[in-house]
């Protein structure tokens, strides 16, 4: 086999339906974008209709088909429906990156808790929803599949943004994600589905805008980290491309930092 041929096989996401939540921006779209250039049918998911309509659109012209479906991740209804919707049209599930995610900054002995629970709802139950639903479609068809998480630094360390940054709830729920990472691969390995996770560091998205919007501060976080600088979206994508695809097709179980040495 040529080296061409092996990358086509091993890189190639052609035939596959990839499913990625929080798509309309981030590393959400930049994940749905590398999926269609590689060949997959992507379905974007996203609570904002204009910017998912706007994301479907920047996935145009590439190999794979790509299309949206506007939904709460907050709201355990309205996931079932749009996953049954997506099994319908697309005939079943073979791939899920789960991007979505609510991050509500605050002390904890003040916080909010109905944000609590928002953030609990879309950053794990979701997410939850998400997996259990797409590996009932793997199962069912006995195709196995790839699921991807997409978790933090922020849920492996307590202290990797400082005492300054209070964040109970996105913390708490990365941190769960984690361990549900694990506990899902132990479980479905032997439907031959792969449950791995990714845990960005600073990535240059909309979430962490209140460092990139100042200068002095994006200075000093970039000061932490050993290459030296953010993390594009396209970098993480990469990643995660890597982990749903077949040159991944023995790792199960694993949380992959993407953070320049942040936690080195």
């Amino acid at each position: 086999m040529s080296i061409s041929e092996t990358l086509e096989t091993r890189l190639s996401l052609a035939g596959k339906t990839a499913v990625v939540t929080g798509a309309a921006s981030g590393i959400g779209l930049a994940t749905a974008r590398l999926f269609s250039q590689l060949g997959a049918q992507t379905v974007l998911l996203d609570r904002d209709p204009d910017k998912l309509k706007s994301g479907t659109n920047a996935c145009t012209g590439q190999p794979g088909h790509a299309l949206g479906f506007e939904v709460d991740l907050g709201n355990a209804a309205a996931i079932e429906n749009c996953f049954q919707q997506i099994n319908n049209k697309c005939g079943g599930i073979d791939i899920l990156v789960n991007s979505a995610a609510m991050n509500v900054s605050g002390p904890s002995v003040d916080y909010d808790l109905a944000t609590w629970q928002q953030v609990i709802d879309v950053n794990l139950t979701g997410l939850f929803l998400a997996c259990r639903l797409s590996a009932r479609s793997m199962i069912e068809r006995k195709v196995g599949g790839s699921i991807v998480n997409v978790a933090s630094v922020g849920g492996l360390s307590a202290n990797i943004t400082g005492r300054a940054n209070a964040n109970p709830s996105y913390r708490a729920t990365k941190g769960a994600v984690v361990n549900l990472t694990r506990a899902l691969a132990v479980e479905w390995a032997s439907q031959n589905i792969r449950v791995n996770a990714v845990a960005p560091g600073y990535v240059r998205t909309p979430m962490i805008s209140r460092l990139t919007d100042d200068p002095a501060r994006e200075a000093a976080t970039v000061e932490k980290i050993p290459l030296g600088r953010l993390a594009e979206p396209e970098e993480i994508g990469w990643v995660i491309a890597f982990l749903a695809g077949e040159g991944a097709s023995m790792v199960t179980g694993q949380i992959l930092p993407v953070d320049g040495g942040l936690l080195a």
